[in-house]
């Protein structure tokens, strides 16, 4: 018995060191079949929630049609959700050229520096929070995920968002009081028509590089 526990160790470590540049071991097709394994499963337990929200406990009364039905409809919802959605549509456009006509057609710009009717200290309370935000925007999108190759940032950085979603609400508000004098009710619709603008072009930035 001893000897074919060591026959079997030798042979192991005979395949290790003379296999192939890019063969893959037992242990590799292991975990590669495993995976393809729990990915199955997975859309088996998809499958199988769409039916129990459709007929609760009571699978054994379903009709023939009904589940085939059911199962062409839970398919075409995971090939919807695996599918990679694209930023650039026709929303996206839109909200960009928005952006560049106000910036354009308006006094937006030459307002903040110099027009004596925008309330400064709110202006630059609200400058500051922002730049906190686009500071955290840059660390989760730059810093974690191009270059630390980091993907789930609740993980990583809890409080990020968090943080990120305060300043940039309480920015939003200073800002909003700053320039009212200036644009009144308008105010709030160009802020909002600008943040959308950045929003969309933020959205463009690749998530690997």
């Amino acid at each position: 018995m001893a000897a074919t526990s060591g026959e079997s160790e030798f042979g192991n470590d005979f395949k290790l060191r003379n296999r192939q540049p890019g063969e893959a071991t037992d242990n590799e097709d292991g975990l590669r079949r495993r995976k393809v394994d729990d990915e199955y499963d997975e859309r088996r337990r998809r499958i199988a929630n769409v039916f129990m929200q459709a007929y609760g406990t009571e699978l054994k009364d379903i009709d023939a049609k009904k589940l085939a039905k059911l199962r062409e409809r839970a398919e075409a919802n995971e090939e919807e959700v695996e599918k990679p959605f694209s930023p650039y549509n026709l929303q996206t456009i839109f909200w960009i050229l928005a952006t560049f006509a106000i910036f354009y057609y308006t006094d937006f710009i030459d307002a903040i520096k110099v027009d004596p009717r925008v309330n400064r200290p709110w202006l630059y309370s609200g400058a500051l929070l922002i730049g906190v935000n686009i500071t955290i925007g840059f660390y989760l999108i730059v810093i974690c995920s191009w270059i630390r190759k980091i993907e789930d940032w609740e993980i990583h950085a809890p409080i990020a968002i968090p943080m990120a979603t305060t300043t940039f609400i309480m920015g939003g508000l200073c800002v909003n009081i700053a320039l009212w004098p200036v644009y009144g009710f308008l105010t709030p619709l160009m802020l909002f028509t600008v943040f959308m603008g950045f929003v969309v072009l933020v959205s463009l930035l690749p998530n690997k590089l």
